[in-house]
């Protein structure tokens, strides 16, 4: 157990450079034993060239599986395996193949098919990015063995996560497994990443302050789980990364540093929540929302920290939305007399989301309050108001959202994005129905705003593609 002091809230102090978290552990005052499992970051120029010897270091077995597809075999998998094999270990290769959009896919298909090809190995480094990752960490931690990644482009936080993004029954599914021994992170390699992937890294960053606040809402009005100290972790990395958006958009190698830091932070901030709510708000539900409904509306999946950007500028905007509400606006009789039957609302569900309506239909049982316990939550939010937003002070405004996200030229409309002012007006509604947790966008439902306040908040997100007309 670290004996780090604690901070003036009674709060451990946690280490906020990746090194010194490297297997760190303490108990906290929220009741739990905060701790990362990973036991080296390699973060530099010239990275890839320890990584046999970091294996060595950490795993006494020597049968390697690796997992990459095409592009991340040519970029750095031929080089770890050779690297590998140098330093005594036998490499099985895995290289995933490509589906829509001419890159591969993270469905729970995909993850059998790497566990048959690795299932007689001791340990699996997955090299490349986000489903390379997950697929590498889900078959892994399935087979009982651990393993270790190689990044190849600073375009997600689920480096260092202790969970797995995976497509199953036509629900995105947010999957609970293990971190990584180890990460790799070699600059050199990181900086030549196209420019798409490391704006996906930005625009996943900047969803943290929001999905922070949402994580706080969820304990203030449902009594989930909170705790400062995963937030902490990333806040200070966070505002860094954004205040060099400009240096990233020109592919300065500091500033590829500091976005890489930030979001192996970021990952580790979810690993020490226990869960994926620190960095996974409602912005990360219309994403995944986009996701599940893309092979219905003949798309290919976006690029996930792209969407998230977008999305997080809107839920920004919802939460500003609310915050000109007057709680004497609240009718609580009227609310709570109005609302859909339990069972009516299930038949909406499936009705309106198809192959996976019976899944999303069960996810929002989870958060479903009965009329009693509705009506006490009203109650509360109506005394309490002015306290409720004070606790949310960690949110960021929508402006400052959209001018770091522009200043790194990532995409700032769903017209960018490839998508309709109508499909983000859908998901806006009802993306909320795909997963139990609590966001904003349940808390703008339980105030009998949600609907009513579309048309405003994704006009001043400025996120529509600008003809607006089919909202």
């Amino acid at each position: 157990m670290s004996n780090e002091q604690e901070n003036n809230d009674g709060y451990p102090a946690v280490p906020t450079n990746l090194e010194k978290l490297a297997g760190f552990a303490t108990r906290c005052a929220c009741g739990k034993i905060h701790s990362i499992d990973i036991q080296k970051f390699g973060i530099g120029e010239g990275a890839i060239g320890h990584v046999g010897e970091l294996a060595n270091s950490l795993i006494t077995v020597k049968k390697a599986g690796l997992v990459a597809d095409a592009i991340t075999l040519s970029v750095a998998g031929h080089d770890v395996q050779e690297r590998l094999q140098s330093s005594g270990f036998e490499v099985t290769l895995c290289v995933v193949p490509d589906g829509e959009g001419g890159r591969p896919h993270a469905t729970y298909e995909t993850v059998l098919d790497v566990e048959r090809q690795l299932h007689q190995t001791d340990f699996i480094v997955a090299v490349g990015s986000g489903t390379i990752n997950d697929l590498g960490k889900l078959a892994s931690y399935r087979l009982g063995i651990p393993y270790l990644v190689v990044a190849t482009a600073p375009s997600m936080n689920g480096y260092t996560s202790a969970i797995a993004a995976i497509m199953k029954d036509g629900l995105k599914q947010t999957v609970d497994c293990h971190q990584p021994v180890a990460v790799i992170a070699d600059i050199d390699i990181l900086k030549r990443a196209p420019a798409h992937l490391v704006q996906a890294g930005l625009g996943d960053l900047e969803s943290k302050p929001v999905s922070t606040a949402d994580f706080m809402l969820s304990s203030l009005l449902r009594g989930t789980y909170y705790c400062p100290v995963p937030g902490q972790v990333v806040a200070e990395a966070e505002a860094r990364a954004a205040a060099c958006a400009a240096d990233l958009a020109h592919g300065d190698i500091h500033a590829i540093r500091v976005l890489t830091e930030a979001l192996l932070l970021s990952g580790c901030s979810m690993k020490l929540a226990g869960s994926s709510s620190p960095a996974s708000g409602g912005e990360h539900l219309i994403s995944h929302y986009w996701d599940m409904t893309a092979q219905n509306e003949n798309r290919v999946e976006g690029f996930h920290g792209a969407q998230v950007g977008v999305a997080t500028i809107v839920t920004a905007t919802l939460y500003e939305y609310l915050r000109q509400l007057s709680p004497d606006s609240i009718d609580i009789d009227t609310l709570v007399s109005t609302r859909l039957s339990a069972a009516d609302e299930r038949r909406a569900v499936i009705k309106r989301h198809g192959v996976f309506g019976e899944l999303a239909a069960d996810e929002m049982q989870q958060k479903r309050l009965d009329d009693d316990a509705y009506r006490f939550e009203l109650e509360y939010v109506k005394s309490h108001w002015d306290d409720i937003w004070k606790s949310l002070s960690m949110l960021k405004s929508a402006a400052e959202i959209r001018a770091v996200l522009q200043a790194a030229q990532c995409p700032v409309t769903v017209e960018a994005l490839g998508l309709s002012d109508a499909q983000l007006k859908y998901s806006f509604l009802h993306a909320r129905e795909i997963r139990g947790r609590f966001t904003v966008l349940d808390f703008a439902a339980d105030l009998g705003v949600h609907g009513n306040a579309a048309a405003q908040v994704l006009s001043d997100s400025h996120c529509l593609s600008g003809n607006g007309k089919e909202l």
